[in-house]
């Protein structure tokens, strides 16, 4: 494999013109809704240059040149030829959810963007939606264009000229109750984090890629289908919701294509693991897999356990598998790739890391915690105490701060948030601008270990809990429990005291009372079991009712967000008897009376 970049372009116009003009005829994108093949579309680096240009020409007689650029993407190629449109131009191509379109009352307005791109098959109802909400807000209309420009337009195309340091993109963080905030991405910016991928994961243009991760999203925009124009490799793409679907489809468009390369957050493989049977894997051969990334939420060593030894018989090799960091702030990646033929494993002792102590411990210790190394960092990054902001010693627990030249320019119209994100300084290190990630974690060996988010962590009784490990315990306490479908968070007592953990748990099926009340008490013998606490609340709620990310990372501020307001409908609630009132603290003062003590119910509604 290739252990240099394929190209030293400045900006990502001179890296798509020299990766088009090099690799010409070779297939760039194939994609089909279920990684089947049928019903499926391709390009040619070739023909992906000649359509970004047509459509960059017609945003350059726009005047979109150096404006913001709402692009509204659904799985297929004309999300991906509208965002290199976008740069082709020399505009900030937003890209945004077509589906979600008609909620996206922070973003759109945001942005303050005055053109819009959009597939042909954009519904009707949901531009007219985006319209009368950029009216409503800006007072000014959208000047919309399509994907399905003609190809000669393409020689109407001037290079922009753009700087490496201007503004390519504006990448939207997770929505949660209208928080969302844009990043801002220059063209050096992702140049520099294209080159440190590959530097974690030397690929050549020899490999093929698989993904099913949504392009308006950092992780597959930059990560899939830029990574790859710059590797100048073949990828075969699938949507989202056919791997939501039936995840396996994901798997067998690796076997039938040879694919060589894929990534994902930990819960799609953990899923695969889940609803795949011994026939459905026997017929997989998966030993084309060289590289398997795990990122994009924290990485479990339970995880790539169970999924190496379901599908070793296919061919599945545990090396393969890459854990790497990140977050849209730093571009993408943060570290990855290590010296360790395998993934590297640490255990740690539970009750110290809440002490914000590093402990090492044996794997059988009762309190024993596994971490996963996420390789070694391809951006500088130091671990700081995140309230004196000095910088922590080896043994010790830290937030993960991140400089360089992958960094974001900051948030987009947020001052105040950029100024304490993007140019925090530690103490007795001068005024060198660090990004706060809110990530905790430590160094080993070379190595980031990423435990979990700083704002997450549940206090109950002075001892600190991360959420993703409770729910982890109520996901196996019980068999009809949908993984990576649960969400633990805390409400506060409106007259102070301990916060109140509530546990939402989807379900696919109704059940009835002595069910739920067995239901309710393996939860609170699991999480008492494991760890030391009880729930105040447990509703469980039909599938795809807890809000998440496109990649299916839970949003459990959202989550919070949606109990405090009566939003969740559940099938089933209980709550420790006659609780107090509660106010959501980070929502406002919104005051939550639980319903009763006793079991609420209603009807769950297939499919």
């Amino acid at each position: 494999m290739s252990a240099q970049p394929t190209t030293t372009a400045d900006t990502l116009v001179d890296l798509l013109r020299q990766q088009c003009s090099r690799y010409g005829g070779k297939v760039a994108f194939t994609f089909s809704e279920n990684g089947d093949g049928v019903g499926g579309t391709q390009l040619t680096y070739r023909e992906l240059d000649v359509r970004a240009r047509a459509i960059a020409a017609n945003l350059q007689w726009q005047g979109a040149t150096g404006e913001r650029v709402l692009v509204f993407c659904r799985p297929g190629l004309d999300a991906i030829v509208a965002i290199l449109g976008c740069i082709y131009a020399g505009a900030v191509a937003v890209p945004v959810n077509e589906w979600v379109a008609p909620r996206l009352s922070s973003v759109a307005p945001n942005s303050r963007a005055r053109f819009a791109l959009a597939s042909p098959e954009m519904p009707t109802v949901i531009k007219t939606a985006v319209d009368v909400q950029i009216a409503w807000t800006d007072g000014r209309p959208l000047w919309w264009s399509g994907t399905d420009v003609a190809a000669t337009d393409a020689r109407a195309w001037t290079d922009p000229q753009v700087d490496a340091d201007a503004t390519a993109m504006l990448l939207y963080t997770s929505a949660s109750a209208g928080s969302a905030k844009g990043v801002m991405l220059s063209h050096d910016n992702v140049i520099r984090n294209l080159a440190a991928m590959h530097q974690a994961w030397p690929g050549d243009s020899h490999e093929t890629a698989v993904y099913w991760l949504p392009p308006h999203r950092n992780m597959g925009l930059i990560g899939a289908v830029l990574q790859m124009l710059h590797t100048g490799c073949s990828t075969v793409l699938m949507s989202p919701s056919a791997f939501m679907q039936r995840p396996m489809r994901w798997l067998e468009a690796i076997s039938a294509n040879r694919g060589t390369v894929t990534a994902a957050p930990d819960f799609a493989y953990r899923l695969c693991v889940e609803r795949s049977t011994p026939a459905e894997r026997a017929g997989l051969d998966l030993s084309s897999l060289s590289t398997a990334v795990n990122g994009g939420d924290r990485v479990r060593e339970s995880t790539m356990r169970a999924f190496s030894e379901a599908f070793a018989p296919a061919g599945f090799r545990p090396r393969a598998f890459v854990p790497v960091y990140g977050l849209t702030e730093a571009t993408l990646l943060v570290s990855g790739g290590s010296d360790s033929r395998d993934p590297v494993v640490r255990h740690v002792d539970r009750g110290w890391l809440r002490a914000e102590r590093v402990v090492e411990a044996s794997p059988g210790d009762c309190g024993a915690m596994s971490v996963v190394g996420c390789g070694r960092p391809r951006q500088p990054i130091l671990i700081v105490d995140p309230d004196t902001r000095r910088v922590r010693d080896r043994d010790e627990l830290g937030e993960v701060w991140v400089s360089g030249a992958g960094v974001g320019q900051g948030y987009w119209d947020l001052e105040d948030e950029t100024r304490q994100t993007f140019h925090a300084t530690v103490a007795g290190c001068g005024e060198v601008p660090f990004l706060r990630t809110g990530d905790l974690g430590f160094m080993r060996d070379g190595e980031l270990f990423v435990t979990g988010r700083c704002h997450d962590l549940l206090v109950v009784g002075g001892v600190e809990y991360y959420p993703s490990d409770l729910e982890v315990t109520v996901q196996h306490c019980h068999p009809d429990f949908l993984a990576g479908r649960t969400a633990v968070f805390s409400v506060a007592p409106e007259s102070g005291g301990a916060e109140h953990i509530v546990v939402v748990q989807e379900i696919d099926r109704d059940v009835h009372e002595d069910e739920f009340v067995d239901m309710v008490s393996a939860i609170q013998g699991g999480l008492a079991a494991r760890h030391g606490i009880q729930a105040d609340a447990v509703l469980l709620v039909e599938p795809w009712c807890i809000p998440t990310t496109p990649g299916g990372k839970v949003l459990r501020d959202q989550c919070r967000y949606e109990f405090v307001y009566h939003i969740l409908q559940p099938l089933a609630q209980w709550h420790v008897p006659s609780p107090p009132a509660v106010v959501d603290r980070r929502q406002g003062a919104a005051v939550v009376d639980f319903v009763g003590a006793a079991l609420v119910r209603r009807a769950f509604r297939p499919g």
